[in-house]
């Protein structure tokens, strides 16, 4: 099977053989490599009618949500400097409802 990948201005996120992968392309420092059953994704929005925060980490309960994560199910995470708006995230939703069929995970 071919990488299932996605990218969103200077993100790249990549799953391969059950592992996620994102990537900065000019910031290597903030690379992150996590297996599936362990990996939670949220675009957290703080404000109404702001964008919001794309959080990525690691969570406790490998059978929490994929995408959609609750903030208290992460044992680790990272915010990005990435800003999501509102009309972008169903792109994300899009990429990560395959990302968690694959997991045999929930999305939120």
């Amino acid at each position: 099977m071919d990488p299932l990948t996605f990218d969103y201005e200077n993100l790249h996120v990549r799953v391969d053989r059950g592992v996620f992968e994102l990537f900065r392309p000019h910031n290597l420092e903030t690379t992150l490599r996590i297996p599936l059953p362990w990996l939670g994704v949220l675009v957290y929005y703080r404000k109404p009618g702001k964008p919001g925060e794309l959080i990525f980490g690691g969570v406790r309960d490998p059978r929490a949500a994929l995408y959609g994560t609750h903030l208290a199910s992460f044992g680790y995470r990272s915010t990005e400097a990435v800003r999501v708006p509102r009309s972008d995230e169903p792109l994300f939703r899009a990429y990560f409802t395959e990302v968690a069929a694959l997991a045999d995970r929930p999305v939120i």
